[in-house]
């Protein structure tokens, strides 16, 4: 299990997010009211229209368990923290010859 959406085959698909649980506009071109959002989407069961590929999500809990749904903000929310530390870690694997300042 990935817990970076859109990374390996198994990842998790309904998001705690109001970007990725809300259809486009382009495919739900009428208002979405914030309790419409709450009531239609927010408590349904399929996956997120839209896939926020790369964002990481808080994991499993302290049993090592995982429940991929949406009402689980603690471990289903994209965050910036936990996006943070992971792209400032990746970043010390960058090739320095890119640096073209010299």
């Amino acid at each position: 299990m990935s817990y970076m959406v859109g990374y390996g085959s198994t990842y998790p698909q309904q998001l705690h997010h109001r970007g990725a649980s809300i259809e486009s506009v382009y495919v739900h071109p009428t208002k979405v009211g914030c309790n419409d959002g709450y009531s239609s989407y927010y408590s349904s069961s399929k996956p997120n229209p839209n896939i926020h590929v790369g964002a990481i999500v808080g994991g499993p809990n302290s049993r090592d368990e995982f429940s991929d749904t949406r009402p689980d903000s603690s471990h289903l929310e994209p965050t910036t923290y936990m996006n943070a530390a992971f792209v400032g870690s990746v970043v010390a694997f960058l090739d320095n010859s890119l640096d073209k300042s010299d």
